[in-house]
This record gives C-alpha cells, structure tokens and sequence, in this order.
C-alpha cells in the first residue's frame, strides 16, 4: 500500500544487484587469497556507498545499524566491488561479535580528516580479546565455528591497495571499532 513502492522496489533491486555483483566478482578471492583480482579503481561517493550497505543490514533482528556522515564530499579513488566487500565484511563481523542477550548497535560513521576520508564501523558486540591483535588481519584465523579466516586479511589487502589504512582499538564485553582511512579525491 505504499505509494513510493516503484521507487521502493527499484532501490532494493539495485542494492541487491550491487551485492549479487560483489559477491560474483571476488567469491574466487575467498578461494585463493593471493590471487586477488585487480582492481579496477573508480571515482566513489563513499556517503551513497555505506547508505546502501547500512540500509542493507538496517533490518537485522535485535541489532541497530546506523549510518552518519560528517562529509558532504566523501569521494575516493578506488575499487568500488572492493569497497563494498570490505565494509560488508566490517559491517557482517561488528553484527556477528554481538551476544544474542544483548540489543545490538552498529554505527558506521564517515568524517573528513585532513585530506583523508575517514571511516568508523563501531559496534557494543564482544570485543577482541589482547591476545588476539595481532591476529586479526593474518590469513585464516577466525573465532567463528564458520568462518574462513580471510575476511579481515582480505579486507586488510584491499584497503592497503587503495592506499588507505585500517586499524582498530576493542574493549572486551564492551566492543570493537575498525578505523579506515582513504585518501580523499577531490572533484574537480
């Protein structure tokens, strides 16, 4: 009964393909960490980028994510499949590290920092325990019965070949938050 439903219709169909097109295009990745495809860099709105992935895991049950910006320009030069994978995989994670007896929050957060556009995906989930810093981004370590070790190693990859950064700081029982950092471009 909503009157905006084909423009409703026609946004959830283009996320979805966005994400259909990103899973297609580095499943092969998750295969073979070393043979990551190349990227093919591109001029990227990273406010409409990380709406659309909020927006995508908006409807998790027991869990609140957001998204805000403080940048009216948040533009980058890099692969967009490969943007989209990473903070899926930051955004999947910070939801996963939260107990099923708590209510969860995720804040995905964009900010200019002195050239650079810097992003926040912060979440009240478990935490990473000490031990495990250096850990976190080595190929094939988890703490998931499921996983595959290679998400944040990925992630890692992607971000150092966009020429960014990415690091976090955690709290156990309290919550972890991943820091990227990608040089801004500027429109001309």
């Amino acid at each position: 009964g909503n009157p905006n439903i084909d423009q409703l219709a026609k946004k959830v169909a283009r996320t979805l393909e966005e994400q259909i097109e990103n899973l297609s295009s580095i499943a092969s990745a998750f295969s073979s960490f070393a043979k990551m495809p190349k990227a093919h860099n591109e001029i990227i709105n990273m406010n409409e980028l990380l709406k659309s992935i909020s927006d995508l895991f908006a409807r998790q049950e027991n869990t609140i994510v957001t998204f805000t910006t403080g940048s009216e320009s948040p533009f980058v030069f890099a692969d967009k499949n490969q943007m989209v994978s990473v903070f899926n995989n930051l955004v999947k994670n910070a939801i996963q590290s939260i107990p099923e007896h708590r209510k969860g929050f995720v804040d995905v957060h964009i900010k200019d920092e002195d050239g650079w556009i810097a992003v926040t995906v912060s979440d009240n989930g478990s935490g990473i325990p000490k031990e495990n810093y250096d850990k976190v981004f080595v190929p094939n370590f988890t703490t998931k019965s499921s996983g595959t070790g290679l998400g944040l190693a990925i992630t890692k990859q992607m971000i150092d070949g966009a020429g960014g950064r990415i690091w976090f700081e955690s709290a156990e029982n309290v919550g972890t938050t991943f820091y990227v950092r990608l040089k801004k471009n500027e429109i001309v």
